[in-house]
């Protein structure tokens, strides 16, 4: 199994207790302790979070605040005839802070917030989430200046007529309704101002009666973090937030800073662990220390959360999932083609890790390169990708009279790279720059759908044989990193720079000239 463009493909209460006051943030001095710590004033609990805190995300901390200052400034707009927004609609993938960042500066700045989940509304029974909705904007608007929070608003918000939901559809008019009943701020109710903020990450299933100007038409997006954001969060979470704070602060007492900066080297782990949200990051330290306690060590160090890591992306070893020794020689060798083919090619990076140890659901083996942030994938760079994703099943095919299943991954992501290249990218000079997902049925029967798959199958049918030619042509390179995973099972990069001829790295220099000739597609 080969994890490349992991990045790529993978582009979730009881009917009495709703509406107790308990459940919610109402006014100040009837608020729960338990609930007054995270929403509202800033109540100095030595845990709170500060806005100067969170970590990254500077230019959605700005443009919240922007938000915020109409609830708490109200009168500067006034005299411009200014519309209040009603609705601010905050996407990004899970776990990229966008509940955490609003409760944080709705603390900072003062103001309580009516905090629920779209999924608190939807009941088999028609009329109940009607109901509720109706409910959670009078108690809004008995508060005065307030913000209703509205977590995983796609399971109320998704479009109607798809699954027939009549609930759904009535609690989404009733959603709806209550929006359309803000007027625009004046001097008599400057001071009863309120503000709907809702988080998905599933915008394109909203209602556009939702998206539309004057209910959720401001929208703020969310990325997960990039390598200094990583590398800050890992500090954050294996420090713990008191610590953190004594760091930043060059604080002399921070004794533990010598210790953090000999145990760990964030730079690194910012740098493996592209894709992980801050959730992620968090649920990876905290597994760090797990795996340290089980193995009765008195602190966790660098070791234990690389370990992690490998354990939240892939999967936990699973070595009681022997393999006879025929099927361990088979993949070795099919790792091994995954890892020669990456350390050949010119423009693609090295494999830092590559293992014949079972891990995660089914995968028997993995081969890891070095992880990239990468915003753009050229039509050259698609193509070695599927390069190495061919390379096990082929390194198979080149020691065996018979394939196996276990390329079946492989073959999965080399069909959905090549159906995006096509069909998503525009990338072939064939049929140029459509999107034949975005064509109806019967402009693809007379496009001609028929000859575009074929010429799928023909793509990669040619990436195949360059494949094979790469792999004959460095036969004794592929043995001996098959034989180096027999011996040792897991193997590094620095390993195959002391076993494999230094001069072979990056020696195959493959560019869109020689692709297209060789292809012809």
């Amino acid at each position: 199994m080969s994890y490349v463009l992991s990045y790529l493909m993978n582009d979730f209460k009881g009917m009495n207790s709703i509406f107790n006051k308990q459940d919610y943030v109402v006014a100040e001095n009837s608020l729960p302790s338990q609930i007054n710590s995270i929403f509202g004033k800033n109540t100095s609990n030595k845990h709170d979070n500060l806005l100067e805190e969170v970590i990254g995300l500077n230019s959605v901390k700005e443009e919240i605040k922007y938000y915020f200052d109409f609830i708490n400034n109200g009168h500067k707009y006034i005299n411009w005839d200014v519309k209040i927004p009603r609705g601010v609609l905050l996407v990004g993938p899970p776990g990229t802070g966008k509940t955490l960042l609003v409760k944080t500066i709705a603390k900072n700045s003062g103001i309580p917030v009516i905090h629920t989940s779209g999924s608190d509304f939807v009941e088999m029974f028609v009329g109940v989430g009607a109901s509720r909705i109706r409910s959670l904007f009078n108690k809004a608007k008995s508060m005065g200046k307030c913000i209703i929070f509205i977590d995983e608003i796609d399971a109320v918000g998704k479009k109607r007529g798809i699954d027939h939901n009549s609930e759904r559809e009535q609690t989404l008019n009733q959603l709806l309704t209550e929006m359309d009943g803000f007027g625009k701020i004046t001097k008599k109710d400057k001071d009863s101002t309120i503000m709907i903020f809702a988080a998905t990450n599933l915008v394109r299933d909203l209602d556009p009666a939702l998206l539309r100007s004057g209910r959720f038409d401001k929208k703020v997006y969310f990325d997960l973090p990039n390598r200094d954001e990583r590398k800050e969060l890992f500090t954050l979470y294996i420090l713990g937030i008191d610590n953190f704070r004594m760091l930043n602060n060059n604080n002399t007492n921070f004794y533990q800073y010598h210790w953090f900066n000999n145990s760990f080297n964030t730079t690194y782990l910012g740098e493996v662990s592209i894709g992980l949200s801050g959730a992620d990051i968090s649920n990876v330290v905290n597994q760090a220390k797990i795996n340290a306690i089980k193995g009765k060590k008195i602190n966790f160090n660098n070791t234990d959360v690389v370990e992690a890591i490998d354990e939240v992306m892939i999967g936990r070893e699973k070595r009681e999932r022997t393999l006879n020794k025929e099927e361990l020689e088979r993949v070795s060798y099919h790792e091994a083609g995954h890892a020669l083919i990456s350390y050949l090619v010119d423009g693609l990076e090295p494999p830092i890790k590559v293992s014949i140890i079972p891990r995660g659901e089914a995968a028997l083996g993995f081969s890891m390169q070095r992880p990239v942030d990468r915003k753009l994938y050229t039509d050259s760079y698609l193509i070695k990708q599927i390069l190495v994703l061919l390379g096990g099943r082929v390194s198979e095919m080149i020691f065996y009279d018979d394939l196996s299943s276990g390329a079946s991954d492989d073959i999965e992501k080399v069909t959905q790279l090549s159906e995006f290249y096509f069909k998503n990218f525009g990338m072939s000079k064939k049929y140029g720059p459509l999107n034949f997902n975005n064509l109806g049925k019967q402009s693809l029967e007379n496009f001609g759908t028929f000859n575009l798959n074929e010429d799928i199958i023909k793509f990669t049918g040619k990436i195949e044989e360059i494949c094979f030619t790469l792999l004959n042509n460095n036969i004794n390179s592929l043995e001996i990193i098959a034989d180096l995973l027999l011996n040792k099972e897991t193997i590094d990069y620095q390993d195959l720079n002391k076993n494999l001829n230094n001069s072979i790295e990056n020696s195959i220099k493959l560019n869109m000239t020689i692709f297209h000739h060789l292809l012809e597609i």
